[in-house]
């Protein structure tokens, strides 16, 4: 039986994605925000801001995963990328909320630019991070506990960010919103490096120097092979398109939230409340979720959590408008099985990685973890894309008090997208087909052939 891995080294993996989540939080909830009442663009702009940098973030997925893959630097495959790229996401992530008094056309090309090349570094770091799982441990149990520990402090950092980031950026609004942003982050920016520097530190010696230089034979894979085995592997396919819709449920609605605060409750301050409420739910569910995991199987707990959260969402739009508290309930109340298949997801990942090295006796898991990013590159981008085509099809101005006529559109769009998106995604992953017991199999065929191959 495996070494069970020490504390320190699975706290350090967490923690790493506990400070890049606090960034990233201000971009999933506030960018859009930003975008059309602090700088000034409108929904129709914002909408092409976000196609073209989330396609081009997306597609540098592959670039990213396909070097990682590839390169070996002297820190090795996976943790070399911990060093200098988190320095690049922070400085061009600062810049994308960043208000500079430039034209308006220049401003567009400007905030398009800074958006795509800090979350292109971005995607090298956290790509290496999903793929250094596969370093760090062969056991699906400790991958579990890794891929939950992961969640566990994602979903902490949320409570963070809604007692402390979100009062302080309210704060800072007061004064200036552009330079509230600007702070904000700028802290948040800096903190994210140091998660990356901590685990590099905290797990030196995990990439031995002999497979920095060279790969070992079985790991010796082309392009092209990458290639075919992606389009070839049909559970990582299938997990990829029901991902893009669970991914589109969560983001849609921290996307539209502060909408809904400001224009329909009028309660923008409710934020920081309605943040925390689920964020505490949140973390709550990471706890439990693996319980709930064991007992159903990854693939029962998948549909369960997405037909939980279908009915939630059009139960929002019943009763939503009636108040803050009905809205904030809600949303608890769905987040409650709707936030058990987060925790899961790594782990699918590398069960996906595990049957296409077993099919095609090539070992492509660095460039199928940097898969799991996919879903959220696309989600987060088309959350704010379709948002603001849809507040453009109302007739939403910035800063503008709203009609019942037009809140009531606004309520549409902010319950009937995630709820399709369950509905959709169920379908997709019922075609899915690996469970806990034939990836056991899998996972013993291969150590066989690794064994081998050695």
């Amino acid at each position: 039986m495996e070494k069970k891995l020490p504390g320190v080294v699975v706290n350090s993996y967490g923690a790493a994605n506990f400070s890049l989540s606090l960034m990233m939080s201000l971009g999933m909830m506030y960018y859009s925000m930003f975008l059309t009442d602090v700088a000034g663009i409108s929904p129709i702009d914002l909408g092409l801001i976000m196609l073209i940098g989330g396609t081009l973030d997306t597609a540098s997925i592959f670039v990213s995963g396909s070097m990682i893959q590839k390169v070996r630097m002297r820190w090795g495959q996976f943790r070399s990328w911990f060093l200098f790229i988190p320095i690049t996401t922070f400085i061009f992530f600062t810049l994308s909320f960043t208000n500079l008094p430039l034209s308006y056309n220049a401003k567009i090309w400007y905030l398009t630019a800074a958006y795509v090349i800090g979350h292109v570094s971005l995607n090298f770091a956290f790509n290496s991070h999903l793929g250094f799982i596969s370093v760090l441990t062969t056991s699906v149990n400790e991958r579990l506990r890794i891929s939950v520990r992961n969640i566990q402090f994602g979903m902490a950092s949320q409570i963070v960010f809604s007692l402390g980031i979100i009062p302080l950026l309210t704060f800072l609004k007061g004064s200036s919103p552009t330079m509230a942003y600007f702070y904000i982050v700028l802290l948040l920016g800096f903190f994210q490096m140091f998660g990356y520097w901590n685990l590099f530190h905290q797990t030196r010696g995990f990439e031995a120097k002999s497979t920095d230089k060279k790969q070992v034979p079985e790991n010796k894979i082309t392009l092209w092979e990458i290639v075919v085995q992606l389009i070839t592997n049909r559970q990582l396919l299938l997990l990829l398109a029901a991902d893009c819709m669970s991914q589109l449920t969560i983001f849609s609605m921290l996307n539209m939230a502060v909408y809904y605060l400001k224009y329909i409750a009028q309660n923008e301050i409710w934020m920081s409340t309605h943040s925390l409420f689920t964020s505490i739910l949140s973390f709550v569910t990471a706890l439990y979720a693996p319980y709930v995991i064991n007992l159903l199987g990854k693939k029962k707990t998948y549909i369960a959590s997405m037909a939980w959260g279908a009915a939630a969402y059009l139960l929002l739009r019943v009763f939503g408008m009636s108040s803050v508290y009905h809205f904030t309930i809600i949303i608890c109340t769905g987040s409650l099985m709707l936030g058990v298949a987060g925790p899961m997801r790594q782990a699918m990942y590398m069960d996906t990685a595990e049957y296409g090295y077993y099919k095609s006796g090539k070992d492509a898991s660095a460039f199928i973890m940097s898969m799991f990013t996919i879903p959220i590159k696309i989600a987060s981008s088309l959350a704010v894309a379709v948002g603001g085509l849809g507040l453009d099809y109302i007739g939403y101005v910035a800063n503008v008090e709203m009609t019942g006529e037009m809140a009531g559109k606004l309520m549409d769009i902010i319950c009937y997208i995630p709820a399709g998106c369950c509905i959709i995604a169920i379908l997709i992953i019922s075609f899915y087909s690996l469970n806990d017991s034939n990836v056991a199999k899998i996972m013993e065929a291969n150590k066989l052939k690794r064994a081998v191959a050695g």
